[in-house]
Parts: C-alpha cells; sequence; structure tokens
C-alpha cells in the first residue's frame, strides 16, 4: 500500500504547525535555563523582520530566529540573514539562530561578538562572523553577557567605558 502524498498546502500547514510547536518548546527551555519567560511574536508571521519570540526581560540580549526541520547540517540556509533583520530593530540585541533537526538537540547560532561580550564584557561590533553552539553553551553564555550587563548597569558612572577601564 503507497502512502498518500501531501500537497503543497498540506505541507505548509505541517511546517507552520511544526514551526509553532518549537517555538513554545524552545520558550519552555529557555524560561528553565534563564529564569526568563518568552512569548510567540505573533508580529513575525505577518511582517518580516521581527524576532520570533519576544523576552519579558528587556535586556535578553539576543533577537531569535528560530528554525526547525526534519534534516540537515548546520544552520538551515538563509537563517543568518533572517536574524540579522531582527536583531537590526532592537537596539543592542546580537542576532541568534536556535535551530533543530529531528531527533537531534536544539543548537544556537550566535556571532563572536556575543562571545567576546560574554568573555571580557567589550562590546563589539562583528555581527558577520559566527559560533555555533550546543544550547547549553548558549545559555551559559546568555546569563555571562545578562552579568556583565548587570554589572555595568551597577558600576556606571556616567562615562561610557568598558569593564577593561578603556573608554569606548
Amino acid at each position: 500500500m503507497s502512502k498518500k502524498k501531501r500537497s503543497a498546502s498540506q505541507n505548509g500547514k505541517l511546517a507552520k504547525h511544526r514551526g509553532s510547536i518549537f517555538e513554545l518548546e524552545i520558550a519552555r527551555l529557555l524560561e528553565m535555563e534563564l529564569g526568563i519567560k518568552f512569548h510567540r511574536n505573533l508580529e513575525q508571521t505577518r511582517t518580516a523582520g521581527h524576532s520570533d519570540l519576544v523576552p519579558d526581560d528587556p535586556d535578553f540580549p539576543f533577537s531569535l530566529e528560530l528554525k526547525r526541520r526534519r534534516s540537515g547540517n548546520f544552520i538551515p540556509a538563509g537563517a543568518w540573514w533572517q536574524a540579522q533583520q531582527a536583531s537590526s530593530l532592537h537596539d543592542g540585541s546580537f542576532p541568534c539562530v536556535v535551530y533543530r533537526y529531528d531527533r537531534l538537540p536544539p543548537r544556537a547560532v550566535v556571532p563572536f561578538s556575543a562571545i567576546v561580550e560574554a568573555e571580557t564584557g567589550t562590546k563589539t561590533h562583528n555581527n558577520e562572523d559566527q559560533a555555533d553552539l550546543s544550547f547549553t553553551a548558549f545559555c551559559k553564555l546568555t546569563r555571562e553577557i545578562l552579568a556583565w550587563r548587570e554589572w555595568r548597569r551597577q558600576h556606571d558612572d556616567g562615562h561610557d567605558q568598558n569593564v577593561s577601564g578603556f573608554k569606548t
């Protein structure tokens, strides 16, 4: 007995459903890991250039583009460009693509500049070079950036300085 082939419309509905389930899954995982609640950004389905999840914490350092696929290697094609478009609308957020393929754990692609800020507290603007991280490493990176930003806020004396003491 042969399998019935789905129409393009049915495939599109299935992909949309899979994507919304993935958004809710990542929102739940992020809340468990970071203690920050997220909700789906319904505006992103109507207008391009918006992140898929919106955090309740305005200090969350990433604009998230989520991609769920059946199979593949590395970041899905075009996803980084979409993430950069979404992050350009939010001052101070890094682009980030969280993706997952069937039977594999989620991963996150972030710019090197996010890693630099997590390690040194210094902001840079290199969003072109990327690192592909496990989801656990992404959550650790996020916690480090949030800690540096809180430290800067508590130690801000009105001068724009990075953690090393040099003016930026």
